[in-house]
């Protein structure tokens, strides 16, 4: 099981890293769910973007590096542990940015 876990944060890293890498690098904010209705609205701005680009990119490396930890401990505890903190970090760190990005209107 903690292979199969393994696997999945890899290439749950390969996705977050490709869209981080597209909305922070690129500037494809359309990746972001409503963010030109948002943006046109006046409730977000570029900033509130790159903040989701980088969350994303440092996702992909908290991923990739547990990920690749996981094949090679190859303990389910382990495995399950770093996923769940993962998630939970991540809902965190995005959760925190909707709330403090969006304007009031």
């Amino acid at each position: 099981m903690h292979v199969a876990l393994g696997i999945i944060m890899i290439l749950m890293a390969l996705a977050f890293g490709f869209f981080g890498y597209m909305i922070a690098m690129r500037g494809k904010y359309a990746l972001i769910t409503n963010y030109v209705m948002e943006r046109h609205a006046g409730k977000v701005d570029s900033a509130y973007a790159q903040r989701v680009g980088w969350i994303e990119i440092f996702a992909a490396v908290y991923f990739l590096l547990f990920g690749i930890l996981t094949l090679c401990i190859g303990t389910a505890g382990f495995a399950w542990t770093v996923f769940i903190i993962g998630v939970v970090l991540l809902a965190a760190a995005a959760l925190l940015n909707l709330f403090l990005g969006k304007r009031m209107s």
